[in-house]
């Protein structure tokens, strides 16, 4: 028999159970309020496989480093860090892309948490109209049903690449910024898809296929 695989339980006014791992390697699970203890145990123990895979992918994904030459892929494409001292300009620093490489000026160009900061300032600068653009394209269909349309929230969130809250909003991380726009795609669809199905169960994935035959395909592309 298995031993019991610790976690944390976070209960509020949610309706449905999620389980997290953490690039530490910690379980979180969040469930609703009044749902029965045997209840949350079952849905960890049927992810349990899924847990030790995400465990072992995060302890075994590169770290990325904010120094000069280093590579740091921006909508999928392979890109360098071209890291310089920044002597005039804002505070923050500037980045531009080049050909190849992704230009960043800071004050100190040695301090990575600088370069982090402007860069991720710079995703942030054009992640809102890139996202909203993917929901525009794919939204129509839900909205043919009935939805309205979720607002959108671009945030650095260390789990997940996306979510939807239902107070109304489709919450899609920054860091997508540096995948290709068919895996952007595939989180957008992902979050509108729980319009319909505030789950991951059987419902969903058909709809998924529906709306989106080749989603699996787009979901490696995270993966890698």
């Amino acid at each position: 028999m298995d031993s019991p695989l610790e976690y944390e339980l976070v209960r509020s006014r949610r309706r449905s159970l999620e389980v997290r791992v953490f690039p530490d390697g910690r379980v979180q699970v969040r469930a609703p309020l009044r749902l029965a203890g045997r209840h949350i145990e079952a849905f960890v123990d049927e992810r349990r496989d899924w847990i030790a895979r995400q465990r072992r992918d995060m302890a075994h994904r590169p770290r990325q480093h904010w120094r000069h030459g280093e590579p740091c892929p921006h909508l999928g494409t392979p890109r360098t860090l071209d890291v310089r001292a920044l002597s005039t300009g804002p505070a923050r620093g500037r980045v531009d892309l080049r050909d190849d490489r992704l230009c960043v000026a800071v004050p100190r160009p040695d301090d990575e948490g600088q370069v982090r900061d402007a860069l991720y300032e710079w995703w942030r600068a054009q992640a809102r109209a890139f996202f909203h653009d993917s929901i525009e394209r794919q939204f129509p269909w839900f909205e043919e049903r009935g939805h309205r349309r979720p607002t959108l929230r671009v945030k650095k969130m260390r789990t997940r690449w996306g979510s939807l809250s239902p107070r109304g909003y489709i919450n899609l991380n920054l860091l997508l910024m540096k995948y290709p726009p068919t895996a952007i795609d595939y989180v957008v669809m992902h979050e509108l898809c729980h319009l319909e199905h505030m789950h991951h169960g059987p419902e969903f994935h058909a709809l998924m296929d529906r709306r989106m035959p080749d989603w699996r395909r787009r979901k490696a592309l995270l993966e890698g």
